[in-house]
């Protein structure tokens, strides 16, 4: 349920962070909790949403598979991975920055560190033997 939950949010907010991206994005003038949790949550176009929730629901699978199915344990690592990526961007670049391709990052090391030698399929089209890979 942790991975529809998180897709289903993010869909959910994609028009509203869209028109009001400078309220839902992170910079190092911008730092809180509060946006470092809902800068996971904009995306700057529909290919970059459309690219981390499909990633996410094809690596949180296996991830959630690989916690034993805790779905409390999947979305606080998703959050916080998310959280730990805004912070970071918030302070080594001026830009400001938008979606969750922190939490996504995050969720590809997790099954690289519990499942090191799963392959990933994405959409038939993507493959990799590690999944690392897909961070490339």
């Amino acid at each position: 349920w942790a991975l529809f939950l998180i897709v289903i949010a993010n869909v959910a907010c994609y028009l509203p962070a869209l028109a009001n991206s400078g309220r839902w994005s992170i910079s190092r003038q911008s730092l809180s909790h509060e946006r470092l949790l809902m800068y996971q949550l904009a995306h700057a176009n529909l290919p970059h949403i459309t690219g981390n929730m499909l990633t996410l629901l094809a690596v949180g699978s296996e991830v959630s598979g690989a916690l034993g199915c805790n779905q409390l344990l999947l979305l606080a690592l998703y959050l916080a991975c998310g959280w730990a990526g805004g912070f970071a961007a918030a302070l080594l670049s001026d830009a400001r920055t938008v979606g969750a391709s922190g939490s996504v990052s995050g969720v590809i090391v997790a099954l690289s560190v519990l499942r090191p030698t799963s392959a990933v399929h994405i959409l038939g089209d993507v493959n990799a033997s590690n999944p690392l890979l897909l961070l490339l």
